[in-house]
């Protein structure tokens, strides 16, 4: 590997190269691996680079060192790093901005009841800070630290875990000057964006090695494909994950849940799982690896279960469930030591005492779960200072670490166990939890804060998130059908839908029944996620330049084609194509902000970007994962636009290995005719149909006169503002007006 080497006064600077267009730069005095790469979180570094004069270059990054200073640059931009000597300033104002010294006040938790000690120590035992020189741009990045705004500057951020404040910092920051930055610290610091000094970001860290990854890309998308090489991509979840989950209430019986799973189906309300709060294990809150069924309120047997089976007792009540089409999800709480079993995945053969997590829950997979919900219980709140882990690191270097220890040992253990996808959430996390865990956006209800959190977390690469969708606030269910995977909570009380009045119901209802006619839509951008580290919701500044897109949390682009607005009056439609208003047909220009004309039984705005193609199909029950043998296609015509449809099995793991189809889908308008060109699918997977037929419904308020497809002329038929017609397998289509 190519490196450039620095003596720093006892210590080595080592700049090096890591990948195309990234570079990492550490201060070290022996250059052990990191925890980040002795537990295998990070994909390890395929480029040598070449050596520059001071430096390496990795693709269009250089980083050298010069004149005491590190100077990183590409072709959009330079700028300098400075390795800080006045820490003692930097540390006391730091620990002014952060809430005293970086310990904040503990807050007891649900599921709590026993008293704990609460140790203290002296974390800050090395401290350092660097310095980066600005250019008056905007920063983004830092996932839940960012609480009521997108834009990082002028404030200083504390990354540390804590429940309900920040349950998941992601030390990475980016600019569309053409960089980002990220910390490979575990430790809990702080960043100061631009609040002492507008043009000066200042990365304290009161202990550990100065590291960094540095990367360069000509956009934000370009920076966070980089980053996601790094930290992996976004884990790709079960199709059906994507559905809607259901929280059943704390104090349910198997007869409450097979009762709502009854309404469900009966009044056809589109369901793919039911999740079961604390109340399903016999002890409350058991924090323990011998959970046991609750069989009072969960009849299942001890001697008729199966442990070496992935297939339920057909006898239990999850494979009733299962039969009729629903997933079940089991509520864990823990204060497990993580570290013991990652040890020995790394080669310390140390028997520690202390068994894998995910070996007591195997016995529940095979009683018919298909999923966990971690609680942020003991992993993310208040920690004890004076703990020390299997690994011998204490709490002030484990506990932000040990939010991505818990996912990664979750995600693998179903992996291994089901031999299938697993999907798992979680409301805590760090670097690289998005690969291995949905999660939520904590105990926050379903309200803007939530949204502020969810865009953030896009924005660091955390794609699959969710909240507890407030069913009895209609601008909320709005939201929360138009994110990555939704979740209605019942777990304190009736939020069953057909409790509501029946216009909330009827809401419920559209938006449910709107979200499954969506989901070839919203999977095909779960791929793209998983693909390319592009959220499925995406902040507006990842998507386009205008000023007013910059800061924006009460609106959002729901992948490439729909722009979500909630919690507001207004929306800005983006400059450079025409919008469409999914409720009214309205067509609006870009480049302005409209006021907004929401029908009162819909909770905010949802418009369609000119030229948008949306794969779409017929409303389900559930989501089976089969290769759909039809798919209606909503085409917005403006100008020349295309669209790439990726799909795979659904469940599978071969989507690592390439399974997957993609179909390129293309549409020309001008003022004589729009030609739709549909390309064969290419790739494969497990279970891909052989005969697809696209049935395309194009939005024109033009007056069709014929339409032909690969030169035959076809019926259609006219549906106010559109237009449709069966477009067949593959081929072109041509509407002429």
């Amino acid at each position: 590997m190519n490196y450039f080497s620095a003596d720093l006064g006892g210590k080595e600077l080592r700049i090096s190269a890591y990948s195309k267009d990234i570079v990492r730069v550490r201060v070290s005095a022996d250059f052990e691996p990191t925890l980040f790469e002795r537990y295998g979180i990070y994909n390890p570094a395929d480029c040598e680079g070449t050596s520059v004069d001071g430096g390496v270059k990795a693709g269009n990054l250089s980083v050298v060192y010069k004149d005491g200073k590190i100077v990183f640059s590409s072709k959009k931009f330079t700028r300098e790093i400075e390795i800080g000597k006045d820490i003692a300033s930097v540390t006391q104002y730091m620990n002014d901005r952060l809430c005293n010294n970086l310990r904040p006040e503990y807050r007891q938790i649900i599921g709590d009841e026993a008293k704990r000690n609460y140790g203290t120590v002296d974390f800050e035992k090395d401290p350092k800070y660097i310095e980066i020189s600005t250019d008056g741009e905007t920063f983004y990045g830092l996932g839940e630290s960012n609480e009521d705004r997108l834009v990082l500057n002028g404030k200083t951020y504390l990354e540390r875990v804590i429940y309900q404040r920040c349950e998941i910092p992601i030390p990475f920051i980016m600019t569309k000057a053409g960089y980002g930055m990220l910390c490979n610290s575990t430790f809990w610091h702080g960043v100061d964006v631009c609040e002492r000094d507008k043009n000066k970001v200042v990365w304290y860290l009161p202990d550990g090695d100065i590291d960094f990854m540095i990367f360069a890309g000509d956009t934000l998308g370009d920076v966070l494909e980089r980053f996601t090489f790094v930290t992996r991509r976004p884990m790709l979840m079960p199709k059906w994950a994507y559905g809607l989950t259901f929280t059943e209430q704390y104090y349910a019986d198997q007869f409450e849940v097979m009762h709502t799973a009854e309404k469900f189906r009966s009044l056809k309300l589109p369901c793919d799982m039911i999740s079961l709060e604390p109340g399903w294990m016999a002890k409350r809150y058991d924090f323990s690896v011998d959970k046991k069924w609750n069989t009072e309120r969960f009849f299942i047997n001890d001697w008729a279960r199966r442990e070496d089976s992935y297939e339920a007792n057909k006898g239990f009540f999850l494979s009733a469930l299962k039969r009729h089409g629903f997933k079940t999800q089991l509520w864990l709480c823990c204060q497990h030591d993580f570290t013991a079993h990652e040890e020995n995945l790394a080669g310390n053969t140390t028997d520690f005492g202390i068994p894998a997590w995910f070996d007591h829950l195997r016995m529940f997979v095979s009683d018919g779960a298909s999923s966990f919900k971690v609680d942020p219980c003991h992993v993310c709140d208040s920690s004890d200072e004076a703990r020390v882990y299997a690994n011998g690191k204490a709490e002030p270097e484990m506990h932000n670490l040990m939010q991505t220890l818990c996912v990664k040992e979750m995600y693998q253990g179903a992996r291994a166990k089901t031999g299938m996808r697993p999907m798992h959430h979680f409301c805590g996390g760090y670097t690289s939890t998005g690969a291995y865990s949905a999660c939520t956006t904590g105990d926050n209800g379903g309200g803007k804060k939530s949204m502020a959190w969810m865009l953030n977390l896009g924005i660091s690469a955390f794609s699959n998130v969710s909240c507890d969708m407030d069913v009895h606030n209609v601008k909320a269910m709005h939201y929360g059908f138009f994110i990555p995977w939704s979740q209605l909570n019942a777990w304190s009380g009736f939020n069953h839908p057909w409790w509501e009045t029946d216009d909330v119901y009827k809401i419920f209802e559209y938006y449910d029944n709107l979200r499954y006619h969506l989901m070839p839509y919203i999977y095909s951008t779960a791929i793209n996620a998983n693909m390319t580290g592009m959220p499925i919701c995406r902040a507006m500044p990842l998507m386009f330049d205008d000023a007013e897109c910059a800061d924006t949390v009460s609106q959002y682009m729901f992948g490439e084609n729909m722009l979500v607005g909630t919690f507001s009056d207004t929306i800005y439609l983006p400059a450079g194509s025409s919008w469409v208003d999914y409720w009214t047909g309205k067509v609006y220009a870009g480049g302005q902000t409209a006021a907004l004309e929401i029908p009162e039984d819909r909770g905010g705005a949802l418009f369609i970007r000119g030229g948008a193609i949306i794969p779409t199909e017929a409303p389900k029950q559930y989501t089976d994962c089969k290769d759909a043998k039809s798919i209606t296609l909503e085409i917005f015509p403006d100008g020349r636009s295309s669209y790439t449809f990726f799909e795979d099995d659904g469940v599978s793991l071969d989507y690592e290995q390439g399974a997957r189809s993609s179909t390129l889908i293309e549409c020309v308008k001008d003022e004589k005719e729009c030609v739709i060109t549909v390309g064969k699918r290419q790739g494969s997977f497990k279970g891909i149909t052989d005969g697809r037929e696209y049935t395309a419904r194009v939005f024109l308020k033009e007056k069709v006169k014929k339409i032909n497809v690969d030169g035959v002329k076809v019926d259609f038929v006219r549906d106010g503002d559109y237009v449709e017609f069966v477009l067949g397998s593959d081929g072109t289509a041509i509407l002429s007006f």
